[in-house]
């Protein structure tokens, strides 16, 4: 019996092993075969293979040329729903950041342990297609997303030096820690209880300006607070 295999009987079983499969395909762009889906998820090839048919009936996964499975069309509908209110107070401010900075620009979201992308903008003309796209997620400690919520909160034990010096400085820098090659700058978006649960940030393929960069960021950052605890006031 595989890992795969073990269910605590809180949820559904058939559920969780659909989810697995498309957690699996998020991490494969190009798409994976039935047969390396039956190794990335630990689950009997008739059983992958009848969940592969309902998410494919539902269009949340499609098979390519190849006749590999990728995620399908279905998910972006789904994913435009989500957050949309954080979107909706954003995408002005993602916008003007993308095309003053030349770089794309994101909002992430904290979801535990993780730093989840609610909002992607690239600006105009750009050439580059990062793959960090809506709902992509990566652990919080990586990344200057991730670290930016994290200096925005109080001081953890056995915290990366980097979150330490951005509580500090008010903005983190990294360097191709969630896609190789790329250079990220991000600032905590705090709340009215001066704790930060999502930042805001730009990604692009070279260095930019730091302290430029930082203004730029910085000035989405408070423009987003005061956004957010307005729609607050109005709840």
């Amino acid at each position: 019996m595989t890992s795969a295999d073990h269910f605590d009987g809180r949820g559904s079983q058939t559920l969780a092993r659909g989810v697995k499969i498309l957690r699996a395909l998020q991490s494969a762009p190009e798409g994976l075969s039935v047969a390396d889906l039956v190794r990335a998820v630990g689950l009997h090839r008739s059983i992958v293979t009848r969940l592969l048919t309902t998410l494919e009936e539902e269009h949340f996964v499609e098979r390519t040329r190849t006749r590999a499975y990728r995620l399908g069309l279905g998910l972006i509908a789904l994913g435009k729903a989500v957050r949309a209110d954080l979107r909706d107070l954003s995408e002005e401010a993602l916008t003007a950041l993308a095309g003053l900075s030349g770089a794309t620009a994101v909002l992430v979201l904290r979801d535990g342990a993780h730093a989840v992308v609610v909002s992607v903008v690239e600006p105009l003309g750009s050439d580059l297609r990062l793959l960090f796209r809506l709902g992509s997620r990566h652990p919080l400690e990586q990344g200057a997303e991730g670290m930016a919520i994290l200096a925005g909160n109080p001081p953890r034990e056995g915290e990366r030096p980097e979150v330490t010096r951005a509580r500090e400085a008010g903005y983190v820098v990294s360097e191709g820690e969630i896609m190789p090659g790329t250079w990220g700058l991000a600032v905590p978006v705090m709340s009215a209880d001066s704790r930060s649960e999502m930042s805001v940030g730009v990604i692009a393929a070279q260095a930019l300006d730091e302290a430029k960069t930082f203004k730029l960021v910085k000035e989405v950052a408070l423009s987003l607070q005061a956004r957010l605890d307005w729609a607050d006031e109005l709840r």
